[in-house]
Parts: structure tokens; sequence; C-alpha cells
């Protein structure tokens, strides 16, 4: 069975425009992922990228580019829950318009049944996308071609597990060439690009999924290859700050002192950001510290709780005195953190926590903190557990926004989760002291910034218009509801 009778000969990759009511909503960070799949399929078709998300596209805009283009196939990316409706609208008028409809990434991997019952949804590529989706753009026999699900006379398929790729070295340089123009890709208003170093992590935490989507494993490339891309993207006078996207890009410090040294030794002058857990900050200090010098200036710390049986419960795997620890020696070295925060990290967690942990928040002087309500996303434990306890509250997948509660514990309502998350947020950010992050701002990215009064500006709407968006959240979300007929 083929996927159409016909060369292909254009391709369509669209990223779906969600809202999570995150302050990371006002982050444009490039579609990496699809930037790689699209490199991976440059000599075979024509290839568009679409980032809905980035753009600020609307489902009419989307469908007015895809239709303009014209593709063989379109296909669609959702790795968050968040975005999963929105994909399947843009697969709907897609099919409409005739295009073949391919959805990939961490969601429709987990629910690949759920996703196929509709009509408008051809096929599901499961895991990592690369080298399945040039297969089926190579137009293969589908049932020989690995990590796929699709329909064949009113039954689902599922093909066999695609084995995951042994060496991400030999994958193409991301298709950076295909991005639009006018898209200003930042973080705190700040120019950006960014860079996948690993894939995976070796870690279980209850909550999260990557381990689940990776099969357990932690791949990286090498040290080479990451320093080519870096001074690619050294060479582009418009890009100083790169986020590494690795889940868990510290997961190996001897690589990472390896591409530091390397960093410093070819001399390329760019500001990094990356994901690290606590543990490994705390046990590296001299690490941290070429970190430092090699041009890291913001970490996203995934701390979770400072409760020590919620950090059981989650399977974190750190102490209390660990976070403490890791948050100074980032400090010491003038590094400014995103603190991951989790409300309702726990069945038994109660509002004292929470406001124990406001409290903290404050006195280890965490620059960042990102808050979200322990959210129950497919595949992971927490879900199952929640589903054991009859605690889960909603099946809406548009609900998934980290800041909505679709559950309950056995102590905090779903009204009472949302209340404390906007507490938590008020004291994060409107009932605090600034100096010493501006001054750890002023120390790595200097007085020019501090002084560009436009920028910071932005940078406070953005954190208002946040914050208002926090206390409407009980609003229409129902409005992002999907009824197929």
């Amino acid at each position: 069975m083929k996927l159409i009778d016909k060369k292909i000969q254009k391709v369509a990759l669209v990223n779906p425009n969600f809202i999570t009511k995150s302050i990371t909503d006002k982050f444009n960070i490039p579609a990496l992922g699809l930037e790689s799949i699209a490199a991976n399929i440059l000599d075979l078709v024509q290839v568009k990228i679409i980032d809905g998300k980035v753009r600020n596209l609307n489902l009419k805009e989307i469908i007015k580019e895809v239709n303009e283009f014209k593709p063989d196939v379109v296909g669609i990316s959702c790795c968050f829950t968040i975005g999963i409706n929105f994909a399947l609208r843009i697969a709907n008028e897609s099919k409409k318009l005739g295009y073949l409809t391919i959805l990939g990434g961490w969601h429709p991997s987990f629910v690949h049944s759920e996703i196929l019952k509709y009509p408008f949804v051809d096929i599901i590529v499961r895991g990592e996308g690369e080298l399945t989706f040039r297969e089926l753009i190579k137009n293969k026999n589908l049932e020989e071609i690995k990590g796929i699900s699709y329909k064949n006379n009113g039954s689902i398929i599922d093909t066999l597990d695609r084995p995951l790729i042994k060496d991400l070295n030999k994958l193409p340089l991301p298709a950076r060439n295909l991005r639009d123009s006018k898209t200003y890709y930042q973080i705190f208003q700040m120019p950006l690009d960014a860079i996948e170093t690993s894939r995976g992590c070796p870690y279980k935490c209850t909550f999260c999924n990557i381990h689940l989507f990776y099969r357990g494993t932690y791949r990286t490339k090498n040290t080479d290859r990451v320093i080519q891309e870096l001074k690619i993207i050294s060479s582009q006078k418009s890009y100083k700050n790169v986020l590494i996207v690795d889940d868990n890009f510290t997961a190996n410090m001897k690589r990472v002192e390896e591409i530091c040294d390397k960093i410093i030794k070819e001399g390329i002058k760019l500001d990094l950001i990356c994901q690290s857990r606590i543990d490994v900050i705390k046990n590296n200090p001299n690490i941290v510290k070429k970190m430092s010098k090699a041009g890291f200036w913001l970490v996203f710390l995934g701390i979770e709780s400072f409760n020590q049986k919620s950090l059981i419960a989650i399977q974190k795997r750190v102490h209390f005195r660990d976070i403490v620890e890791a948050i100074k020696i980032l400090h010491d070295n003038d590094m400014l953190i995103i603190g991951s925060l989790l409300v309702g990290s726990s069945l038994d967690e109660e509002e004292k926590d929470i406001d124990l942990m406001i409290k903290i928040v404050k006195k280890l002087g965490i620059d960042f903190p990102i808050y979200s309500i322990m959210t129950p996303l497919p595949g992971t434990k927490f879900r199952e557990i929640l589903i054991e306890n009859d605690y889960l509250m909603s099946r809406d997948w548009s609900r998934y926004n980290f800041t909505t509660a679709v559950n309950r514990l056995n102590k905090l309502s779903k009204e009472k989760l949302e209340e404390l998350l906007s507490k938590a947020y008020y004291y994060g950010y409107f009932n605090r002291g600034w100096k010493d992050t501006l001054i750890r701002l002023y120390k790595k990215k200097g007085i020019k910034f501090l002084l560009n009064s436009r920028k910071i500006f932005s940078i406070i709407k953005d954190f208002l218009n946040f914050f208002i968006n926090i206390r409407r959240m009980k609003g229409n979300i129902d409005s992002m509801s999907l009824k197929f007929i």
C-alpha cells in the first residue's frame, strides 16, 4: 500500500499555534524539530516550513499559506499536548483541500490510535521522525516503514517501532535557510537561535514522558558537531543568544566540560542557555565555573518542589540541600536561573506547602520562577496514579496547558490549585526585590541591555500581560475545544 499514487514533490511542514498561558509563550524559539525533518528530505522534495506558533498565525492564515504552496503532503508537528486540537484543525482543513496529512511529535506518538480515528488524519509518525518521514516521502510501501500508524479498510495498522537513531552526528544540520525572513526569534526580547546537542534523559520523573518517548536512552552529538553548529550561528551576526534545547544538556558533565573547553579555545562568543538537573550542578562546581566562562548565562533548572516527600513521590532523586547548593553555585558564577516549580506535585500536597514554596523561592533569590500545575500528560506515571484514584477531572486536551488544573488532589480541589498558582506568580514577580537579578544581568549582559528602555519596557509588559492572563485563566478554555462532524 502506497501513501500516494504519484511522486511526491512538495511538502509543507507546520508547527501549530497554541497558548500555554506561561511566560514562555512570549519566547520565540525556532522550530528546530521541523528544521531537522526538512533537512533530511531536501534532496528529495521542495519544503516549506510554516511556524504558526512563533508567527502567531491563526488557522485561516496557516491554511492560506499551505494552499498557496500546494504541497502533496502536509506534515504537522505536535510536541505539546495543548497543541493537538489546533493541529487537528490544520489537518482537517488540509484534507478538505485534498492534501495528505501526517502528524508526528510527542503527543501523537502516545495517543496515535485516538488521533487516527479522525478521517482527515492519514498517517501518524511515532517517535523520532527524520528517518521515518524520509521513507514516507520516498513513497515506500507503508507496511514496510517502521514507526508509523495508518488506516487500511477501516482498521488501524501499527508497524513495528523504528529503532532510535544510533548516530545523531549523521543527521544533516537543521535547515535554518527555510525560516521566514521576517520572523524575530527572541528570549526576553533578545535575539535567539537554537541548537540540539543530545536527545533523551536518563531519569524517570513521574510527571514527564521524555524518557518514554526516547525509551530511556540518552544519546549525544559529538563535540566537533556541536562546535561546528555554534560556529555557523556565531557567523550570523543577528544571533548572540543560543538556546540548547536538550531536555538534559548536563546529564554528562564530562562532555559539557569538553564542549566548554572547545568554545573557549575556539574563541566562540555566544551567550548560551541550557536546561539542567539540580544534582549535576551541585556535584560539579568547577565545571559550572567553566560553563560561565564559556558564555553560559541562563539555566532552566528543574527544581519542581522543596518538599522532600514530594521530591520522592515524583522520583526526582534530589534533596532540598542539593537545591540550595546548586542555586548558590550558579549565582556565585553570575548565572541567572529560570526555576521550574510545580503546584500539586503530590497527592497529599496542602496549601501550606505552596506558601512555604513561595517563601523559599524568595529566600533563595530564584531569578525567574516558572510555576505550573503538575499536569497528567499522556503516558506519564502521574496520569496513571490520578486515574487509579479517580482524581482525573478532564480528558479534554485543550485544558492541558499547565495553568489549568485538570485534576484534584487529596486535600486540594481543582479551583484551589489554580488559585495557588496565581498566588505563587504574584509573589514570585510582584512582591519581591530585583536588585540581585539586575546585578547578575549587568555582569552577564552589560549596561547596554539594562539601559535599553524599549527592551526593558517590553519585558515588563510581557510579564504584566502574563499575570493578567493567569488571573483570567478560568476563562474561555472551552472555546478551544473541537467538535468534528
